[in-house]
């Protein structure tokens, strides 16, 4: 049986991340990935600031930069009939931090695999892992299939970055507690996109809310966000069609920078649902990423997510951790960071996307917020981009949220 200090279980974004920081510090990484290639998913491909920030503080943020990562100060937000966009200036946020961070999904997944590779003494990287079992434990073990053959491992820790369906987390027993879907959000990578691109664009419509993160020479990644009785919209033959007509539609701000981009990958849709643990560890194993749980997708933090993740691992890492009771103050940051993403993707959904007979006052009631950075809901929305520990106390509790769907 093969000896390993770390295994990392999922070569993504939290994974990679996390084996390029301890690999940096000298520390034996394998790291398994199920797949050869990455390929394009309806995944996140905008780092808001605060995720940013801790990119730097891991130190791969330049790997992604290196990789043709776009950086967008700008976002701008169109209330639906608005013709004049409300300007965000998230590159303002954090100091050191230019603004979100934009990058195609298996491009920032293999620029991180290949800095673990490359970083200190090189982490060990298997592509193509299958079956992988985990025995958690003081001294945990796992087995694994590859091209050759089946194989055993040893290891002081086990790090599952397996995503949502995690087969570590099974192994390790631990069960997520999760809050239904009110939306869903469907993708398109786009090409051919023109126009100015230093800004990306958020705006409302019929329908829900369109979303066009720029990621430099004409390709983009575009959203809907629409209510969960329209998650199919966008499916089967045609979706991409429909896709592209509901973001161009006469009103769109983005008719013009849209009218002759084609679709650079598959159209799906994913539901916008949380999910979470109080512990997601045992002795041995340790979550991190979508793994541990993850938040709405229509909220947009799932790359800050598993920044900050892989920064608090690594540091505990560091410190000697593999024992649960070592991930304890892990669990309790992660607890309240999520509380407090969900809480903010409920105000954004039942403000904008919930399908109401007041919808269009709960939107113009949202926006005069916006515009007038109302002290009980702008610091809410704000912590999406600034990080969910910059809302105040006072206001993490569900009185905006009621106060939205009582309108």
């Amino acid at each position: 049986m093969n000896n390993r200090n770390i295994v990392i279980v999922g070569g993504g974004i939290a994974g990679a991340a996390l084996a390029t920081a301890l690999a940096r510090e000298g520390r034996p990484v394998l790291v398994l990935e199920s797949t050869d290639v990455f390929s394009d998913r309806v995944r996140g491909e905008s780092m808001m600031p605060w995720g940013v920030a801790e990119a730097q503080a891991l130190g791969v943020a330049d790997a992604l930069r290196r990789a043709g990562a776009h950086t967008a100060p700008l976002w701008k937000r169109y209330t639906q009939g608005d013709a004049k966009a409300r300007d965000l200036p998230v590159g303002r946020l954090i100091p050191g931090v230019g603004g979100s961070l934009n990058l195609h999904h298996p491009v920032a997944c293999q620029a991180l695999l290949d800095a673990a590779a490359e970083a200190g003494a090189g982490a060990t990287v298997i592509r193509g892992v299958q079956n992988v079992t985990v025995v958690p434990g003081v001294s945990p073990s796992l087995c694994y299939r590859d091209a050759d053959g089946e194989h055993a491992v040893t290891a002081s820790l086990v790090v599952g970055a397996d995503g949502r369906g995690s087969a570590v987390r099974r192994c390790a027993g631990i069960i997520l507690q999760q809050q239904p879907a009110t939306t869903h959000v469907a993708g398109l990578l786009l090409q051919g996109v023109t126009g100015p691109h230093g800004h990306d664009v958020v705006f409302e419509h019929a329908l829900g809310v369109c979303l066009l993160i720029h990621q430099g020479g004409g390709r983009a990644r575009a959203y809907h966000i629409v209510p969960s009785e329209h998650r199919k919209r966008y499916a089967g033959e045609g979706g991409a069609q429909r896709f592209l007509a509901d973001a161009t539609a006469p009103e769109s701000p983005l008719a013009t920078a849209l009218a002759h981009a084609r679709p650079a990958g598959p159209c799906g849709a994913i539901p916008g649902t949380d999910t979470w643990t109080a512990r997601p560890f045992v002795d041995g194993v340790v979550l991190i990423g979508d793994a541990a749980g993850h938040n709405d997708p229509s909220v947009g933090c799932g790359l800050s997510i598993a920044m900050r993740d892989a920064r608090i691992v690594r540091d505990l890492v560091l410190a000697g951790a593999h024992r649960a009771d070592d991930f304890a103050s892990y669990g309790t940051e992660r607890l309240e960071r999520m509380r407090r993403l969900r809480l903010i993707g409920d105000l954004v959904a039942a403000a904008t996307v919930e399908t109401a007979g007041d919808r269009t006052a709960r939107r113009s009631h949202f926006a005069r917020a916006m515009a007038t950075m109302d002290a009980t809901i702008f610091p809410l929305v704000l912590g999406m981009f600034a990080g969910p520990e910059t809302v105040p106390a006072h206001l993490a509790g569900n009185a905006a949220l009621d106060r939205f769907r009582a309108l």
